[in-house]
């Protein structure tokens, strides 16, 4: 991903704002998409979410044509890979989904955006190793005719809810249509799916194949439970008294939160807070125990910038189940939380924003996907924005604030407006429609505020932070 570090904004001045933010331009697939009827209007929201930035420091800068070129040129060598492995079947390279597809019916689908992240994480020397693995996908474990067979494979699987969510734009069906994996929502931005575990590949489950063996979710998920707790006897590892890590690494650390006798093994103070940064990492403290936060935060930071990691949340164990959870503002923890928040956030959206902009240029439709972009000034101060544009069909992130823009002032003019979110949605919230089937979710923009309204947000940036620093 192409990223860059802003120090600075020109409608702030001074105040020295800095943050990440992924490039979100589309990516070219095999076959030249349909022409995008893209206005002027649309190429100037794009190029004021640039200009909000005045100063860029660039960090591993590359053209959206050196990335996809880069995309590009790996997918070939996994492809060299599968056929050097006896791989015999058509191949076919889907470069805007960024996977390959196996076989011409009934083949199966290989995502390689794992692959990659693992592929530039390695040394060069050692890069081979990455496609050694990789080859072992076209070995997908073939499934048993009866329920009676698979059960003793069937494992729970936890992954980001982004995950399951977006699948459905990435195998072209579409918002709000099914996904081919069978999955549920856990803890609101985690979910848990059904997969066949076998000797070196596991193969997520969809309603398909549980119909054949005739066959509930529920009841999947119970052999898979069943399962993953025969193979969780080891005792947690200990970081300090009251917090805990999994001692497994077998892609199912992460499943285990599933398991309330795994989690209650961590005698922790306070109630049971989790965190799962990677399949391979979960991680157990209190959630009266500030020391036991900080070290579980300052963990999983590293976990999520890993390849595979998932969500850099936490939750908290209550009677109803896995809810959200953050330490009190005055913790001494609650700093790594937000940061651990604001970085999912962001890679949330802005795989979401990729994904978006393609399905809208497949269809030939000119909106403008705004992006989600967190901020941290020099006082250690963070907040989320988003950009509303007069006159362009957009559709918004939920950020913290938003930043209203006139195009008709000019391109150096700064913003008529700036708000809080809750402030725009309690004056104007019938401007702002939920998209369906979307998460993140997100909000198609009806129009703008009137005069009136933003009149009352010419608000300084600096009295918008979420919080008040040191």
């Amino acid at each position: 991903m192409t990223t860059r570090r802003f120090v600075g904004l020109a409608l702030v001045g001074s105040l020295g704002l800095g943050g990440c933010a992924g490039h979100s331009g589309a990516v070219a697939g095999n076959a030249p998409a349909p022409a995008r009827k893209e206005t002027q209007a649309t190429r100037e929201a794009r190029a004021a979410e640039t200009r909000l930035a005045e100063h860029v420091e660039e960090q591993e800068q590359s053209s959206p044509e050196q990335e996809q070129a880069e995309r590009d040129a790996f997918a070939k060598r996994a492809i060299e890979a599968l056929r050097t492995d006896g791989e015999t079947r058509n191949i076919q390279y889907d470069a805007e989904g960024f996977l390959l597809r196996l076989g011409d019916k009934d083949g199966s689908t290989v995502f390689l955006a794992n692959f990659y992240e693992e592929y530039r994480a390695t040394v060069p020397e050692k890069r081979d190793e990455v496609f050694a693995r990789f080859s072992h996908v076209k070995d997908l474990p073939a499934l048993p005719g009866t329920f009676a067979e698979a059960r003793p494979n069937l494992m729970p699987v936890v992954r980001s809810r982004t995950f399951f969510e977006q699948l459905r734009m990435v195998v072209k069906g579409g918002a709000g249509k099914p996904v081919p994996i069978s999955w549920k929502p856990l803890g609101t931005f985690l979910g848990v799916g059904l997969a066949f575990d076998g000797p070196d590949t596991l193969r997520y489950l969809g309603p398909d194949e549980l119909a054949r063996w005739g066959v509930s979710f529920e009841q999947g998920m119970n052999a898979a439970l069943e399962n993953l707790r025969r193979r969780s006897p080891e005792p947690l590892e200990q970081l300090a008294p009251g917090t805990c890590q999994s001692p497994w690494e077998d892609s199912y650390a992460a499943s285990r939160l599933l398991l309330d006798e795994v989690v209650r093994r961590c005698q922790v103070h306070g109630t049971p807070v989790v965190l799962a940064p990677h399949r391979d990492l979960l991680l157990i403290t209190g959630s009266d125990d500030e020391d036991g936060l900080h070290r579980v935060a300052s963990k999983a930071l590293k976990a999520v910038m890993a390849p595979r990691a998932l969500d850099g949340r936490a939750l908290r164990l209550t009677p109803q189940g896995w809810v959200p959870f953050m330490p009190e503002r005055l913790s001494n923890a609650w700093g790594d939380f937000r940061q651990l928040e604001l970085f999912t956030r962001a890679r949330d959206y802005a795989e979401q924003t990729q994904q978006l902009q393609k399905l809208h240029e497949e269809r030939g439709e000119d909106v403008f996907v705004a992006a989600y972009t967190p901020y941290q000034d020099e006082r250690g101060r963070t907040l989320s924005y988003a950009v509303w544009l007069k006159g362009v069909e957009s559709v918004l992130p939920r950020a913290e604030v938003i930043f209203f823009m006139d195009p008709a002032r000019g391109r150096e003019s700064p913003p008529v407006g700036i708000a809080r979110w809750e402030d725009v949605a309690k004056a104007a919230g019938g401007l702002l429609e939920p998209v369906e089937g979307l998460y993140p979710e997100r909000y198609r923009v009806k129009g703008f505020p009137t005069p009136e309204q933003l009149a009352r947000w010419k608000n300084d940036p600096s009295e918008l932070f979420d919080e008040d620093g040191p």
